[in-house]
């Protein structure tokens, strides 16, 4: 459930601080005074787009956090997508500033695509004039397959969909083969150029890097030998005017001996210029070595300059690496063996597309018996939650019809039909409805399909339009029926709604200098009853609309208790 909502710096937000209650959660207020905003805020902490315009001028940034309590199911559920929890609660925070933006879950800085895939987990949300899923025809096969949550349903369209994506990549490949026999000549023709164009070099066998650093050395033997002579005169050359090192280290170890004798640290000294005098010796020797082996080989080296020129024009051609290319090779290959027995292959394809249409139909015939079974009970549910909310003639009808092919979903077509008054023909319910008659459709969806949505929280927004009286009394009892299974949160104009709420939050504007500043408050008591007798009354406040405001609160109890 969502348990308390942080706002800071959110359009006419100052900062605000709202707690919501297990149960049915009012919110109310004069028009325009921001309960959309509260809204629109869980809207944003749960990853929809905000642009910059939602900062307001009471500070550089908008935050918003929300905590949410959750069970374990739902722990479970979120950890599988990598959420890490330390209790039993999701504290997902959003930061807006004009420079960046963040989103954080649980302290953890995350992305906006988990936490719009995590909301449909939290939260269920209803607003008047929104599309729905259940106003789109597009929607009603997945509505009747999630009706009960049973696993048979959904295992059949994983099932389908495999077979059907198989089946397409079959009438692909089929495609492919459906070629004259000069388009198979040509396309022969072509990969056997390409296969000996390619195996001109033996790729398996080549480290490029080897090949690399043998031509380099090949195409550089001139210099490296002059470099070579050229340290061999630093470490010994017979030029007096240019001493080398061996002969600066003989002079310095000759001046040293001849206190060896006297002193022990000079010995010391002295024997370590000796290992230098052998260490240098011997790097003389081993470049000495080295250069004599050493040989100008103009043939290797037009022989690397050519291979190294066809692996880059292989690469240009049949991959960026070697890897690529002999990945190539194998499927242009495995394509001139189909080819060659192309009928075979054609027969085999045929073959498998018919076994896999079979088991279509099967499948889709197995699935359309299911769903026909779900929808006999789905209807008469509907229509029991729809007249109880005072649509005392209505009917509603699951209707069926066969797709010409089938497709992941299988071969029905579904729409919902309905009718509201007397005299009336059953009508697409995407089609027809007053504002107030949708709500409460939706409302009787919402209602029967509670049992298996598992979403903790649902809220509708100003779900009370179009509706007043003894109907509005009656959506009002329904959604605190919804209560007793999820957390509501509702936003409401009707008194018969709000006083059924077990928390009821007034949103108010006042004047703060040159700023207006919308804020929230949880009622209770006195406050309470003149907020009713607000909305039974008006502006105008009378001791009779506190009677009756206090009357409905009471009622109210009596049927929270009940």
């Amino acid at each position: 459930m969502l348990a308390e909502l942080f706002i800071n710096n959110f359009v006419i937000i100052k900062r605000d601080h709202i707690f919501f209650d297990k149960g049915f959660n009012v919110i109310t207020g004069e028009t325009g005074s921001g309960k959309s905003l509260i809204l629109d805020a869980i809207n944003i902490v749960l990853g929809k787009r905000a642009n910059k315009d939602i900062i307001g001028k009471f500070d550089n940034k908008t935050i918003i956090e929300a905590v949410f309590l959750l069970d374990d199911r739902l722990i479970n559920i979120l950890e599988q997508m990598d959420v890490v929890f330390d209790d039993n609660k999701l504290i997902i925070t959003r930061t807006i500033s004009d420079k960046s933006s963040s989103i954080r879950i649980n302290g953890r800085i995350t992305n906006l695509n988990l936490v719009k895939d995590m909301s449909k987990f939290l939260i269920d949300v209803y607003k008047q004039g929104d599309t729905n899923i259940f106003m789109y025809k597009n929607n009603y096969l997945d509505i009747i397959d999630s009706y009960k949550n049973d696993t048979e349903s959904n295992s059949i369209r994983k099932k389908l969909e495999s077979l059907y994506i198989e089946k397409n990549n079959f009438l692909k490949k089929y495609q492919e083969f459906d070629l004259s026999q000069e388009e198979i000549s040509r396309e022969k023709e072509l990969i056997s150029y390409q296969l000996d164009d390619i195996e001109q070099v033996d790729l398996k066998n080549i480290n490029e890097e080897k090949l690399d650093q043998e031509y380099k050395r090949l195409n550089s033997v001139t210099e490296l030998i002059e470099c070579i002579e050229k340290c061999e005169e630093h470490l010994s050359s017979y030029d007096y005017d240019s001493p080398s090192i061996s002969s600066m280290l003989a002079s310095l170890s000759s001046s040293l001996s001849s206190f060896s004798n006297i002193d022990d640290n000079i010995k010391e000294i002295n024997s370590k210029v000796d290992e230098l005098i052998d260490s240098v010796n011997e790097i003389y020797s081993e470049l000495d070595f080295y250069k004599d082996s050493l040989d100008q080989n103009p043939e290797r080296l037009y022989e690397l300059e050519m291979i190294n020129q066809k692996i880059f024009d292989l690469k240009r051609k049949y991959g960026n690496n070697i890897e690529e290319i002999l990945t190539y090779k194998d499927k242009i290959k495995k394509r001139y063996d189909e080819l060659d027995k192309i009928d075979n292959y054609k027969d085999k394809i045929s073959n498998s597309i018919k076994n896999i249409d079979e088991s279509l139909k099967s499948m889709a015939k197995n699935l359309s018996y299911i769903r026909k079974n779900k929808a006999k009970e789905l209807e008469e549910k509907i229509i029991i939650e729809i007249k109880s909310l005072n649509i005392k003639n209505a009917d509603f009808r699951i209707d069926f019809s066969k797709k010409l092919r089938i497709d992941p979903n299988g071969f029905d077509n579904i729409d919902f039909l309905i009718k509201t008054n007397k005299g009336e023909e059953l009508k697409s319910l995407s089609k027809t409805a007053s504002g107030g008659e949708i709500s409460r459709i939706v409302l009787a969806f919402k209602k029967v399909f509670s049992t298996f949505d598992n979403i903790d929280t649902m809220i509708f927004d100003e779900i009370d339009q179009g509706i007043s009286g003894r109907t509005a009394q009656i959506v009002g009892e329904k959604i605190l029926d919804l209560s007793k299974e999820r957390q509501i949160l509702a936003i409401s104009h009707l008194p018969q709604i709000a006083s059924l709420s077990n928390n009821h939050i007034l949103i108010e504007k006042h004047d703060e200098k040159s700023l207006t500043i919308s804020s929230s408050t949880n009622l209770k008591g006195e406050e309470r009853v003149n907020e009713i007798a607000r909305l039974i009354g008006g502006v105008d406040i009378t001791d009779k609309t506190k009677d009756s405001a206090k009357e409905m609160l009471d009622m109210a109890e009596r049927l929270r208790k009940g």
